[in-house]
């Protein structure tokens, strides 16, 4: 059976797919392709699922887990004056990768990152992450970093299937790569960079992008985010921080056992002041490491005031998240006020 969506009527598709900053990425898209003169739909998967349309997100409240089914209703979902439609691939198995693309048969796919995660079903290290990844592209062009294009299991991969490789330079940080990625994705296109670009960069932060909480004398880098121990040192580098200094706060989850090895190396092979593991309680703990179990975002508040410099990293699921959401209500709050 031929499967047919309002997708079909939709003159742009772009599918998001990656290790991570994904949800980022297609919050600038859809901004962008707004800001170029194109009617835009976004739709974010992972633990915030949310869709972006007339230039709001609602958030969408799931009745149960998260089913790469949804991208399918979404893209059925599509309302007709929609001209453009920006969808994270929210599948994890390599099996489940490729519905998103046949799905949408996307205009371009971009890539944000091949690196190691969900090791569990991808297997270990870099090369597993970029055949499970790669893997569900189906053709047509690819828009990545230059980086990720360098790695040779992506161009064998890509090239196997006969994709157009679209690199884009690399930016000094994390959201400067997305923005070149947006760049190279308007430029593909044929749409109007500069209009686009100037409306990506007037994106606010995500809830759960790289940021910094005060609380009390206490203050938190949320990396919580950030899933893999490669871009967790880089964004801790960023701080400008010293290890003796700083308590590590890892995030655990139950359905992501293998993530928590990944980073026992990091979270073990620094003289950090402190390491605590909150979340599910895993089965082993990091040498040195405590298990902190914070019941809610008041706790994680006070544990943050207590500590000093806590950098929290590992998972965003649970506790993080409704202390995030927590604080985005605080701060717009604070603006309507002040108003």
């Amino acid at each position: 059976m031929t499967f047919s969506s309002a997708a079909d009527r939709v003159p742009l598709r772009i599918l998001v797919t990656g290790s991570r900053g994904k949800s980022s990425l297609v919050r600038l898209l859809t901004a962008a392709l707004e800001g170029a003169g194109v009617h835009a739909a976004g739709r974010i998967t992972g633990v915030l699922p949310r869709e972006i349309f007339d230039g709001k997100e609602t958030l969408i409240l799931r009745s149960g887990p998260g089913s790469v089914d949804e991208m399918r209703w979404w893209l059925r979902s599509l309302p007709g004056k929609t001209k453009g439609a920006v969808l994270e691939n929210s599948a994890v198995d390599p099996e489940l990768q490729g519905l998103a693309w046949h799905w949408m048969k996307p205009s371009c796919t971009v890539l944000t990152n091949v690196r190691p995660d969900h090791e569990e079903v991808w297997g270990h290290g870099e090369e597993p992450a970029a055949a499970a990844l790669c893997g569900g592209i189906g053709g047509g062009a690819v828009i990545l970093p230059r980086s990720v294009a360098s790695v040779p299991a992506v161009s064998r991969i890509l090239g196997m299937k006969g994709c157009e490789l679209v690199p884009c330079p690399d930016g000094t940080g994390f959201r400067e790569t997305h923005l070149s990625l947006v760049s190279g994705v308007c430029s593909f296109l044929g749409l109007d960079g500069k209009k686009a670009l100037a409306a990506a960069r007037e994106v606010a932060p995500d809830t759960a992008d790289f940021r910094f909480f005060r609380e009390g004398k206490g203050i938190l880098a949320s990396a919580f985010s950030a899933n893999e121990p490669e871009s967790t040192e880089s964004l801790f580098q960023s701080t400008g921080w010293g290890r003796k200094e700083t308590a590590v706060l890892y995030n655990s989850r139950k359905d992501r056992i293998a993530r928590l090895r990944s980073f026992l190396p990091w979270l073990s092979g620094h003289s950090w002041k402190s390491v605590a593991v909150t979340g599910s309680r895993p089965l082993f703990l990091p040498p040195g490491a405590a298990f902190l179990p914070l019941r809610d975002s008041a706790e994680l508040e006070a544990f943050i005031a207590s500590e000093g410099k806590v950098f929290g990293c590992g998972n965003v699921a649970g506790v993080p998240l409704e202390y995030l959401l927590g604080r985005e209500e605080r701060i717009d709050g604070e603006e309507t006020t002040d108003d």
